[in-house]
């Protein structure tokens, strides 16, 4: 079994329990992209590698090769991102970011960038009194690095098409949005999260249209990286 040479910092998306005391975990990884590892007796209370196989997880890794699976040579936590779990909206939008990643990612293909995105995300998952708009500000952000940052021309009325991601005229496929809904999406696609939480104009969009703006993006991500379905959906709908 071939060790790799350095260590990554990775980012856990998922876990699923296998056998009685293991989990395969689904990592997004700086150095090698999106991959799984089996963690033998994790789901043991003594495992030391317990800490770094939760959810939401920013660990280092030292990783041993298979013919199937990666799997843990050595590894600590850097930030476990734990509070994020301490209130329920956080933890319901910051999961919808790592369930996008999962699904849009390639096996094996890095992109530190969208790691570093990633990263910050979550950090700011911890604290945030708005998750809506930190939600669609990763969106937003992800779709730009990875080729499908959506025209958002500000306009006083338009309507704004899933399919194409321009502003368009009206079909089943598009949504109305006034000039303010286009100038608070531009200010999250723009500004750094560490601005997010003193841009004006934030609070007057109310939480309904926050959804509603949020649903928007997330019937664009579908169409567009040809993802069916998310776990999440009841939740948004």
């Amino acid at each position: 079994m071939a060790t790799t040479n350095n260590y990554t910092l990775g980012i856990v998306l998922n876990e699923m329990e296998f056998g009685e005391s293991s989990k395969i975990i689904r990592v997004f990884t700086r150095n090698y992209g999106k991959i799984s590892i089996m963690v033998k007796g994790a789901m043991t209370p003594k495992s030391k590698n317990l800490g770094v196989s939760q959810v939401f997880g920013v660990n280092e890794y030292l990783l041993k090769k298979g013919q199937n699976f990666f799997y843990i040579g050595d590894a600590k936590i850097v930030e476990s991102n734990f509070k994020i779990r301490d209130d329920y909206y956080n933890l319901i939008y910051a999961s919808i970011l790592l369930e996008i990643l999962e699904k849009s990612s390639i096996r094996g293909e890095a992109n530190e960038r969208v790691f570093d995105l990633m990263r910050k995300s979550l950090n700011f998952f911890n604290f945030t009194k708005d998750p809506i708009s930190l939600a669609i500000a990763f969106e937003l952000k992800y779709l730009s690095f990875i080729g499908y940052r959506p025209k958002l021309d500000i306009k006083e009325k338009s309507y704004f098409s899933v399919r194409e991601g321009i502003i368009d005229f009206q079909d089943p496929y598009s949504f109305s949005l006034s000039r303010r809904d286009l100038v608070y999406l531009n200010k999250l696609l723009y500004n750094k999260f560490e601005e997010l939480e003193n841009v004006e104009d934030m609070e007057e969009i109310d939480v309904n249209r926050k959804k509603y703006l949020h649903n928007i993006i997330i019937k664009y991500i579908k169409y567009n990286l040809d993802i069916s379905s998310f776990k999440s959906d009841r939740l948004f709908n």
